[in-house]
């Protein structure tokens, strides 16, 4: 298993205005969380540390439809922008001269794509795939032959399921690669290249999670110095003001991993997953069989065929 993290780190170095470009988009989300925690820091020393806790759990619950409405206009062409940049460094060894990084990443994407839905929903589909896959076909513990793994099962397919993240995204990157204008079709064929290699593909993804905790665990904790440096000087009554520098410190953490550990993990698992992708054809064989557990996929067929003919719209 070769993760290639020095290679990866390379390459997403060359993207160094799309990390700053992420930078800010995710430094945003963290300014809006630290802006709220203080808030109900506040109010937790006025109204008392349960009035707090309330508002943070609603919070939460909205917050989801929130994260959700974001990730669908801007994350997700973010985060594919980055990809299609990735993925022109890895093909052709480097970026078009004179360009502006995040200017061309939205126009690729926009030229594939068309509209951000139509990303979205290609992205849905592909991790329900691969969700499927992984809980019908693959055995797991055939991949990854550790002792007693057997009592763990259930917190490794956990991991699995996580580490899906990263394959999703070396077949958003694959259909940047076909060049082939009916994207439907494109990661449909990425899927089938996993599916003949998805051993190696998902030990290099399940690896890579793994780190990305350790990574979080890390950054968690150089945040929290200074955090619990400010909080041993707060009143005791300011007890949901400690508990909010807490979680301002793990979100920082998970910031950090989104900002600085995604890119490189997402370019590991790209680089294996063309690696395997040069020894393998799509075999068609492997159609009936997926067809048969994952509802998306047949989905996917019926959208790359619509949009063959041109009888369906991509995102209808």
């Amino acid at each position: 298993m070769a993760l290639q993290l020095g290679k990866a780190a390379g390459i997403v170095m060359r993207t160094s205005s799309y990390l700053f470009y992420r930078a800010m988009v995710y430094g945003a989300i963290v300014a809006f969380v630290a802006v709220f925690l203080g808030i109900l820091a506040l109010i937790g020393s006025i109204f008392g540390g349960g009035a707090a806790v309330v508002l943070f759990f609603l919070a939460l619950f909205a917050g989801g439809f929130g994260f959700r409405f974001i990730r669908e206009y801007v994350l997700y062409l973010l985060q594919a922008g980055h990809i299609a940049l990735i993925t022109e460094i890895v093909e052709n060894g480097a970026l078009p001269q004179g360009i502006s990084q995040t200017s061309w990443a939205k126009e690729r994407v926009m030229s594939y794509f068309k509209e951000i839905s139509v990303l979205a929903l290609v992205d849905q589909l592909v991790k329900g795939v691969l969700v499927s896959l992984n809980r019908t076909l693959f055995n797991i513990m055939q991949a990854l032959p550790i002792p007693a793994l057997e009592g763990l099962a259930s917190i490794v397919q956990r991991i699995v399921t996580f580490s899906l993240t990263y394959i999703d995204e070396s077949v958003i990157a694959w259909t940047f690669r076909t060049k082939n204008p009916n994207v439907f079709e494109a990661a449909k064929s990425g899927i089938l290249i996993y599916c003949q290699s998805w051993k190696p593909l998902l030990k290099n993804a399940v690896a890579l999670t793994v780190l990305s905790y350790l990574f979080v665990i890390l950054t968690t904790v150089l945040f929290m110095v200074p955090f619990g440096a400010v909080a041993l000087f707060l009143p005791q009554s300011w007890a949901f003001g400690k508990f909010a520098l807490f979680m301002l410190a793990l979100f920082l953490g998970i910031s950090a991993k989104w900002i600085l550990f995604d890119p490189v993990a997402c370019t590991s698992t790209l680089l294996t997953f063309l690696d395997e992708a040069e020894r393998t054809a799509p075999d068609p064989v492997w159609e009936s069989r997926i067809e048969a557990v994952s509802d998306q996929f047949r989905t996917l067929k019926e959208k790359a065929a619509g949009m063959a003919t041109g009888t369906v719209m991509p995102n209808s």
